[in-house]
């Protein structure tokens, strides 16, 4: 209802083709919302085994857990399905629409933020604003870490503009979502 209050197009990704139908239904009333089911990497037509969590969906990632289960121990992976991975300036081109039609990217991809980044260098100069969860360690095996993240935010123009902590383990690390703001 915020994004509709504020009149912004905005387009959700889900790659869980369950997932994807809800998500469909509930944006059904809301004509500037569209859902897209894909996998967003840093490559098109990567097949990937996709992890899907026990928590709904919520958790679900290319990669296996790391130390997920340390913070959140009650989830685990319920299932693979395969999945092929596209960019997401391949997404915006596969259903027309025009990425500076956007001023935000929220992401949420559990750990391969990174990689999403990554493939998206072409149509990054379009948002003003991107939001990202990000983890200090190693929340699932081989994902990307905060600092990570942070370097390549600043190489491509971005500064920090807001930090939050949603989670936190002693001795293991910190959860947080981060928006970072592009420098003009």
């Amino acid at each position: 209802e915020v994004y509709r209050d504020f009149g912004l197009n905005v387009i959700y990704i889900e790659p869980i083709p369950k997932v994807f139908q809800k998500l469909e239904k509930k944006l059904a009333d809301f004509p500037k919302m569209h859902a897209v089911q894909a996998l967003i990497t840093d490559v098109d037509g990567k097949e990937y085994q996709f992890n899907v969590a026990s928590n709904h969906g919520q958790s679900s990632s290319i990669f296996e857990l790391g130390q997920h289960e340390e913070v959140w121990p009650n989830i685990t992976f319920e299932k693979t399905i395969p999945l092929k991975s596209m960019t997401l300036p391949s997404m915006f081109e596969r259903v027309n629409f025009n990425p500076s039609d956007y001023q935000a990217l929220i992401m949420d991809t559990q750990g391969s933020e990174l990689l999403v980044l990554q493939g998206s260098i072409s149509i990054l100069k379009n948002f003003k604003y991107i939001k990202t969860e990000a983890a200090d360690f190693e929340i699932y095996q081989g994902c990307c870490q905060l600092y990570e993240i942070d370097a390549f935010m600043k190489t491509h123009g971005y500064r920090e503009f807001s930090r939050k902590k949603f989670a936190s383990k002693s001795g293991v690390g910190n959860c947080f979502d981060i928006v970072y703001e592009r420098e003009d």
